[in-house]
């Protein structure tokens, strides 16, 4: 089965965010061919976060629920950020001085080398800069 990272949950939640259609899309085909999403406990907090201030409360709510169902039927996988991913994502975040990666990032970068994950859902460039296909 096929396997994606999904880095940009946001742009699914918020109407007014720019990369919201494109997103959307993208999502709905990856789960029609029954892709595996995989994200993170780091990427679900940033999220969560963003959506609670961005959007609203009951939006986070809404969104966390999506996700466990969606997890339930096996089209999400979550990987939780432990010691040795963030080793990886310290190397990565030390290394790149010269790149704005944020330390999220970085950790997303650690597990999708770890798992030999290639393509990502996001709009995020850095993603590219690191040699992941974005999708869309």
């Amino acid at each position: 089965m096929k396997r994606v990272f999904v880095d940009t949950w946001y742009a699914l939640t918020d109407a007014a965010d720019s990369d919201d259609a494109m997103v959307q899309l993208a999502m709905e085909e990856l789960l029609s061919d029954r892709t595996t999403l995989v994200t993170t406990n780091f990427v679900l907090d940033e999220t969560l976060t963003l959506i609670r201030y961005n959007v609203h409360h009951a939006a986070a709510v809404h969104f966390w629920y999506t996700l466990q169902r969606l997890g339930s039927s096996g089209l999400v996988e979550i990987v939780r950020v432990d010691e040795s991913y963030e080793a990886l994502a310290w190397q990565i975040f030390e290394r790149y001085a010269d790149q704005e990666f944020s330390y999220t990032d970085c950790t997303s970068f650690a597990v999708m080398q770890a798992l030999n994950l290639t393509e990502i859902l996001t709009a995020d460039r850095h993603f590219a800069t690191m040699g992941f296909t974005l999708v869309p």
